[in-house]
């Protein structure tokens, strides 16, 4: 654990001295702004011009995934390493500075958004539940979830490492929460606890604490949008406060995120709109505002991710410009991009060599495509377990490299249903499918070893529950 403490701090100082002298301070913005039709959500990553590189990807539903934790691939041993295990029920748009999988933030097709900032996190520690480093522990809720209440209550569901960070969610609907990690407990703040949906490099209870001291919020101190003496937090508060619903949310949602920039230019700068389903973003080094619209973005994993750099200069709808993810990609946007910006006692606290964290970085999502960890895939019957008048199920998983799909046959029907809605979560699986009569049914079921629990719902109805055997 002390290893650990000490790689984090290493990355976090070793990033303050690659900053010019009169920019050390790492400002991520992140707000919501939800007024009438209006729902978008914004973010700012500052860094102080060292040129965040990064990719943007189309991650695809359906996909198996084993987690990672940080100190596995910072650690020369893989120390701590995470034996947890899903397939992704949505798609998703993340930006990313670390890899497949590894998101600085996005939102997923169902409309749930998180981002991250710099804040100082104590990280619960629990042996007993799964583990993920920071990073993937934003892509799994990505993955799996869809409110802002299930992200919630996975941060006490997932033992996270890696260098702290404080986060921000928000949903379809616009709930939002402030998710923080102080002395070993999970501090969430959400609903009325979170009257102004911001989320800076401060405690969410400090920022409460300082809007007390400003004209309209108990205070006597004027409120000037432009200075940058006043918090940011404050002036989020105004600017939403502001905002004219006959304005185009997304123009104001930048004009709001220029407005917070601190010191220059962010290195990034991005719009959810989750009304309108539309991801706009733009960089330092290539200012024009590039979008892509999530309802023409193929989710379903017939092809595999897509990616693009961020720094494409093309400027509008890029969608077209997106290419199939391949480790070659990786490889080069590390090698030539990511490694240009880290420190080496970023990657050598943990007795790795720069090429060593490099394979690491690129290789980890080799174990999706191998076959001895697809514990689920394969046909599961329960010819030999059925009692008497049970229906004959045949079940099957399809695994190719890391897209998985299925099919299912019910008794006294020569048809196979194609599985609809998959998703797993270590070993307990969920599905729909339509029948010959076109009702849904849903299956719940779990995995032990070579067997398979399974429980079988109608929309009102509770068709009885089965065991299956895994077919040699």
């Amino acid at each position: 654990m002390k290893i650990q403490q000490t790689i984090i701090a290493l990355f976090v100082t070793s990033l303050f001295l690659v900053l010019p002298q009169h920019k050390t301070v790492l400002a991520c913005s992140t707000f919501k702004l939800q007024k009438g039709n209006a729902l978008v959500y914004g973010h700012n990553l500052n860094e102080g011009d060292i040129g965040v590189p990064g990719l943007v990807f189309i991650n695809k539903r359906g996909i198996f995934k084993t987690g990672r934790s940080w100190s596995e691939i910072i650690t020369k041993g893989q120390l701590n390493p995470s034996s947890h295990t899903w397939i992704s029920r949505y798609g998703s748009v993340t930006f990313n500075n670390f890899g497949k999988d590894f998101p600085d933030g996005g939102m997923n097709e169902a409309g749930l958004f998180i981002w991250e900032m710099n804040e100082e996190a104590d990280y619960p520690k629990n042996d007993s539940l799964p583990k993920l480093n920071q990073m993937n522990w934003m892509q799994y809720i990505l993955d799996n979830y869809s409110s802002t209440e299930e992200a919630i209550r996975s941060a006490s569901e997932i033992e996270i490492d890696g260098w702290t960070w404080h986060y921000f969610v928000g949903d379809a609907a616009g709930n939002t929460a402030a998710i923080a990690f102080i002395n070993g407990e999970v501090v969430v703040h959400s609903g009325e606890d979170m009257p102004i949906p911001a989320l800076f490099n401060t405690p969410y209870e400090r920022e409460l604490e300082l809007l007390k001291y400003f004209r309209g919020f108990g205070g006597n101190y004027d409120v000037d949008v432009e200075d940058p003496n006043v918090p940011r937090f404050v002036r989020t508060a105004v600017l939403i406060d502001k905002y004219n619903e006959e304005t185009d949310p997304v123009d104001y949602g930048f004009y709001m995120l220029k407005t917070l920039r601190v010191f220059d230019d962010p290195e990034w700068s991005v719009i959810f709109d989750a009304n309108n389903r539309v991801v706009h973003f733009r960089t330092r080094t290539q200012p024009n505002i590039k979008m892509l619209e999530m309802d023409k973005i193929d989710f379903s994993n017939v092809e595999p991710a897509q990616v693009i750099n961020i720094s494409v200069g093309y400027p509008g709808d890029v969608l077209p410009l997106f290419q199939p993810y391949t480790k070659e990609i990786m490889r080069t946007f590390v090698e030539e991009e990511l490694m240009n910006i880290l420190p080496e006692d970023f990657y050598s606290y943990g007795g790795l060599q720069s090429d060593e964290f490099i394979d690491r970085i690129v290789d980890h999502t080799d174990a999706y495509s191998k076959k001895e960890n697809h514990f689920f895939g394969g046909t599961w019957k329960n010819d030999q377990l059925r009692k008497q008048n049970d229906p004959v199920i045949t079940l099957t998983f399809y695994v190719d490299n890391d897209a998985v799909s299925g099919s299912i046959s019910l008794p006294n029907e020569n048809k196979n249903y194609v599985l609809n809605n998959l998703h797993m979560i270590d070993k307990q699986i969920c599905f729909t499918f339509h029948n010959s009569s076109g009702e849904i049914l849903e299956v719940q079921a779990t995995f032990e070893g070579n067997r398979m629990y399974m429980k079988l719902y109608g929309i009102e109805d509770y068709y009885g529950s089965y065991t299956l055997e895994r077919e040699e």
